[in-house]
């Protein structure tokens, strides 16, 4: 799980996740002994079903500190109101994790990496009680990371779900749609007036969370292929 750098500058040890990992990882789920009580307690007393795809279960899961005691919070950011756009809103969500030893090697120095974007055009947005979009992000599969939300249109639902690995997989379901996060971390989404919906996956660089806010803000208004994309006539 820990290995020796190669560098010889420093002796740090580097994260490394292998099979081998992941099924003593497993074996750590099943074992009461290696359970976090105070991870159960929390979620237990915070559990709730609400409108995201996936109920967020309470299981039992290991204390942290068998995989890495570094770890040190993960969360989402973005836009819930709406970012205007040629008259129209674009609802959009970040996942991210902090930087800690299974992802430091990654990220440059950076004080966090998000793992996934997604931007979605919607013709309703409620300013009131926000009951147009949610999200929520778990840490409790770490080394592993989840994360889930919503965004209403007034005649659809776009549902998202989202994961990174230990061993560096990321991938997303849209709706249904399989992205492999591994060729692009951002994902924009167009409903159609039909109900149906459009999708355009995008490469780029890893970044933290004000990296990727300036970054999206980049896109909209610089970018002529994702301009091109959201103005489409047939678009809600």
């Amino acid at each position: 799980m820990l290995v020796g750098c190669d560098s010889k500058e420093s002796t740090a040890p580097q994260f490394e996740w292998t099979l081998e990992d992941e099924l003593e990882h497993n074996e750590n789920r099943n074992d009461p002994e290696k359970w976090s009580q105070k991870n159960w307690d929390t979620d237990l007393s915070n559990f709730a079903i609400n409108g995201n795809p996936l109920v967020k279960g309470v299981f039992p899961v290991p204390d942290y500190k068998f995989v890495d005691s570094t770890f040190n919070g993960l969360g989402n950011s973005g836009s819930w109101e709406g970012l205007d756009f040629h008259g129209k809103k674009i609802i959009h969500h970040s996942f991210f994790v902090n930087k800690c030893l299974v992802n430091e090697q990654y990220i440059s120095g950076k004080p966090n990496e998000v793992f996934f974007t997604i931007l979605v055009l919607t013709d309703s947005v409620d300013l009131q009680s926000y009951s147009h979009t949610n999200v929520n992000i778990t840490s409790r599969n770490h080394p592993h990371y989840v994360g889930q939300g919503y965004v209403k249109t007034s005649e659809n639902k776009i549902d998202f779900i989202s994961f990174i690995t230990a061993d560096r997989n990321a991938y997303a379901i849209v709706n249904m749609r399989l992205f492999d996060l591994r060729i692009g971390r951002i994902v924009l989404i167009a409903p159609k007036k039909d109900g149906s919906l459009r999708s355009l996956q995008l490469d780029s660089p890893i970044l933290s969370t004000s990296e990727m806010e300036m970054y999206v803000m980049d896109l909209l208004n610089a970018d002529e292929k994702v301009i091109n994309f959201f103005n489409e006539g047939d678009h809600i």
